[in-house]
């Protein structure tokens, strides 16, 4: 590895790091914390889905993620559903008023980013920031 791509990495994972941080400030006015609002996102984006898949994604432990659902279950926002061929699964998928809640917070933190990128950027940096995109979610869904 080049000393110059170790540097723009380091840089890279500084960056994400601190705007990860400042994403997670909007969250205030919220009910959930940050670990019950990914769970939600991650049954938005996958749909039903079994405890331990949830776990695996989110690089929890069983008793973690179960305590999330029984937090989500409690305030209405997941519904648990036994597998009618095997009983002893139980899937868990998203409700309306999870739904509800999780695009209200999406709302509150991409609002915020509108008004620092409208405040921070001029229009061609918004375009290179537009531009980098594809690159950046690329990396993000390397699992190499």
């Amino acid at each position: 590895m080049s000393t110059n791509t170790y540097e723009v990495a380091a840089s890279l994972r500084s960056t994400i790091t601190r705007l990860v941080r400042q994403l997670r400030k909007q969250n205030i006015a919220s009910d959930f914390s940050n670990a019950e609002l990914l769970t939600m996102g991650l049954l938005d984006q996958h749909g039903s889905m079994l405890p331990s898949a949830l776990a695996e994604m989110e690089r929890i432990s069983a008793q973690a993620i179960s305590q999330i659902i029984n937090r989500l279950s409690e305030a209405g926002c997941v519904n648990r559903v036994t597998d009618e061929t095997d009983k002893r699964k139980v899937f868990i998928s998203l409700t309306e008023k999870g739904l509800h809640h999780l695009v209200e917070n999406r709302r509150i933190k991409e609002e915020w980013l509108v008004k620092a990128m409208e405040r921070l950027f001029t229009a061609e940096e918004l375009k290179l920031i537009e531009a980098f995109l594809p690159l950046l979610q690329r990396l993000a869904e390397y699992n190499g």
